[in-house]
């Protein structure tokens, strides 16, 4: 287990400030979570009529990208400041404030649960008993998708994280960010990074059959992500190539 703040199951609601949604929003509306939208849409896939439950959602921007793609979505989150956001921006998309351990909604009632920049928030056996939730609420054959800080980033290893600070520095992606943490100031909070196959084995553990991983970089730099991404290196980096990792990963039917 990697404990990033302190010894801790979780932190409490009051922990997630207005400040730290706040900041999370302007990621959003400018290019920094550029790479986290493009990969979890591509995951995602066609939502077309499906029930969708943004579970964490935060400002609830996932939710509204599956429901502006044709599916009926229901946010969950924690905080009331969050949602407080959440239905500024979304005023039409239902939103519950709840424990995303412990969710108010009926088993199988769901085709999508959307998990995204959450898991890492919480200590491993709270992880799991979020995904346990997660899969009770999709239907059978429903999907989840979830991504999660790559505690294995190849990048991130000693004698390389220098030279990755180095190919980030110029990109609009790591201007917009430094821009935004002028202004908004809050704490990482996370708890507990998965490296690949650990988040593997657990999502399979609790029931899920892995349909589609991969790893993919928070900031892009197009000459370091063509070469990872050339077909004999990212069959043989795909765990290691991208500082974030994503699963689609189904309820068996």
């Amino acid at each position: 287990m990697t404990l990033l703040e302190h010894d801790t199951e979780a932190f409490s609601a009051e922990h997630y400030s207005v400040a730290y949604f706040e900041g999370h929003l302007a990621r959003y509306q400018s290019s920094v979570y550029g790479q986290r939208v493009r990969n979890v849409e591509r995951f995602m896939g066609d939502v077309t009529g499906r029930r969708v439950l943004d579970l964490g959602c935060g400002v609830g921007y996932f939710g509204a990208m599956a429901r502006a793609r044709g599916a009926s979505t229901v946010g969950l989150d924690f905080s009331e400041d969050a949602l407080v956001i959440a239905r500024a921006q979304h005023r039409d998309m239902p939103l519950v404030r709840a424990d995303a351990t412990r969710v108010p909604l009926a088993s199988d009632a769901f085709d999508v649960v959307l998990l995204n920049d959450i898991i890492e928030h919480l200590d491993a056996d709270l992880g799991r008993a979020m995904l346990a939730e997660a899969f009770r609420v999709l239907r059978p054959g429903g999907h989840l998708v979830i991504d999660t800080d790559n505690d294995e980033h190849l990048m991130g290893k000693r004698g390389l994280r220098r030279l990755n600070a180095w190919l980030e520095r110029g990109t609009r992606q790591k201007r917009e960010l430094a821009e935004i943490k002028k202004v908004h100031t809050a704490p990482t909070l996370h708890i507990k990074i998965y490296t690949v196959p650990e988040l593997e084995a657990l999502l399979e553990d609790v029931g899920f059959v892995i349909d589609a991983f991969d790893t993919y970089p928070y900031i892009a730099v197009p000459v370091r992500d063509a070469l990872f991404n050339l077909p004999g290196v990212r069959s043989l980096l795909r765990a290691l190539k991208g500082d974030v990792q994503i699963f689609r990963a189904r309820k068996p039917s």
